[in-house]
């Protein structure tokens, strides 16, 4: 009987090694990584941006915090990393291959008590395979001064 129970407990203390193992870790890096572009953007405005688009903490692999600023109604993308000629961009009506209105998404999430958190899944070509793939996206409100920005950076849930 000891001897089953031995073997039990082995068996355990090995097996808990793995529980956890396979977790998906974007979510807090994502979530970590907007709030840590926020503090700089809080501080900084836009001179932190030249440090956001650059490839490093803010911008690697397919992973990347963009910033959108807000005045009034119109809502313009300033950082896009991965595609900077689309910087300038309106996207106060910005959709996904849904035609859901991702604007209203972020923008909900922006203007809620805490400012912050995730997006539902929406819809999005995935550059890498050219394929509609759902996204969630972390979304967090700055402001600096008198001008309010938008943070935020997602990945693809395949």
């Amino acid at each position: 009987m000891k001897k089953y129970i031995a073997i039990l407990f082995i068996l355990t203390f090995l097996l808990s090694g793995c529980i956890g193992q396979g977790t998906d870790s974007r979510p807090e890096k994502v979530s970590t990584l907007v709030r840590e572009a926020s503090v700089l953007v809080q501080e900084k405005g836009e001179e932190a941006f030249p440090q956001i688009r650059e490839k490093g903490k803010f911008y690697t692999g397919d992973t990347y915090v963009f910033v959108w600023k807000i005045e009034g109604d119109k809502i313009t993308r300033v950082v896009f990393p991965p595609d900077l000629t689309q910087e300038g961009a309106d996207v106060s009506d910005y959709r996904d291959d849904n035609n859901v209105s991702i604007s209203n998404m972020f923008m909900a999430i922006a203007n809620s008590d805490k400012g912050e958190g995730w997006s539902g899944q929406y819809l999005r070509t995935n550059p890498i395979d050219n394929k509609i793939e759902k996204k969630v996206t972390y979304i967090k409100k700055v402001v600096h001064g008198d001008t309010t920005y938008v943070l935020g950076a997602g990945y693809y849930l395949n």
